[in-house]
């Protein structure tokens, strides 16, 4: 294998294990706020997110973004969100229950999508290989048919409506014995010849 042969290993250093827990910390802080705003909708009270207008720097990930983070997890619906609050928010278990479920499909989508790119462009990736849309383009049904009269000249060459097909007979020594001296050729070598012989 290509990635046995090849002993050129990018060197882990504290960056790459860094960024990668930050992307899932922020993942999982993420999935807090869209899971209480998940079991709003579904108690009826509508999608709910924090106050973009607290603190200083007003921004929809802003101060009550991160301090609602505890309360949330707590299992209030209400917390962090602009005042007055709609009715109807969402109970506890409900709460519970759409952060679990978020958590997991958004961290499901996160390692899978980490595994396609380390596959793809990580250290470990097959080199020289073509991709699908390279492979189509080279060998695709599109190319095979824009080159056919090379490919079978016989079919799809210029002189293929023009050379008569071979007439064989039942009796044919080709059919019963097998291919001999003369016989066997393909029928667009023997309407070459015939073609050649009556010019």
């Amino acid at each position: 294998m290509q990635r046995e042969r090849r002993r050129d290993p990018y060197p882990w250093t504290w960056e790459i294990p860094v960024a990668v827990a930050l992307a899932a910390l922020f993942v999982i802080v993420i999935g807090i706020q869209f899971g209480r705003s998940l079991a709003n909708l579904l108690a009826g009270a509508g999608w709910t997110w924090p106050d973009a207008n607290a603190g200083a720097f007003p921004s929809p990930i802003g101060t009550a973004f991160w301090t609602s983070l505890p309360g949330v997890f707590g299992g209030h619906a209400d917390a962090g969100l602009p005042t007055p609050t709609p009715d109807g928010l969402a109970g506890r278990g409900l709460v519970w229950v759409s952060l679990a479920m978020t958590e997991v499909a958004l961290l499901t989508a996160t390692i899978w999508v980490g595994v396609s790119a380390y596959q793809r462009w990580g250290p470990g990736r097959m080199r020289g290989m073509a991709t699908a849309a390279e492979a189509e383009k080279i060998l695709g049904v599109t190319r095979l048919r824009k080159v056919a009269g090379i490919v079978r000249p016989d079919l799809y060459g210029k002189h293929a409506a023009t050379v008569a097909p071979v007439q064989r007979t039942a009796g044919d020594l080709t059919e019963q014995t097998g291919p001999q001296f003369g016989h066997g050729l393909s029928p667009w070598l023997l309407n070459g010849r015939r073609t050649k012989e009556e010019r």
